[in-house]
């Protein structure tokens, strides 16, 4: 038996670990404390983990797909993973400041921006597609 995963099936898989993060980011009220900052910059390797990999899986889905709109979709979608995250990190990157955050912050930001210009450029070729030439632009077929 073959079983294919979907890409929105893996963005289901990996965003419990950004919900795992914002929770324990959110657990301590004293963010200064060492088991604050410890238990915290290990949630944040681990999303910068996830981060990675979902967007090592969305490449490599987006080059084995022939398909352009499922290839624009699955850039839609890790472009909601990565904003996703970035929610999650807006409130955390101040209070834990010292703990990677900003760090990763910025690099979900890269990763978003990443996936929304490969978005647009599949959006564009898929219209160019569609496009008619100027008669005349080409010699007639005789």
């Amino acid at each position: 038996m073959k079983t294919c995963v979907s890409f929105e099936d893996l963005i289901q898989i990996h965003r419990p670990q950004i919900e795992e993060m914002q929770r324990v980011g959110e657990s301590f009220s004293h963010p200064d404390s060492p088991d604050a900052c410890q238990s915290f910059t290990h949630q944040v390797r681990m999303v910068e983990g996830t981060l990675r990999q979902t967007y090592r899986e969305a490449s490599a889905l987006a080059r084995r797909t022939e398909d352009l709109r499922e290839v624009s979709d699955i850039w839609s979608r890790m472009s909601s993973f990565c904003n996703f995250a970035l929610q999650a990190l807006a409130s955390l990157k101040d209070k834990y400041s010292n703990c990677g955050t900003a760090e990763l912050y910025d690099l979900a930001l890269d990763f978003k921006l990443a996936c929304d210009k490969r978005y647009r450029g599949v959006v564009e070729e898929i219209a160019c597609q569609s496009m008619e030439f100027p008669k005349g632009l080409f010699p007639e077929k005789t």
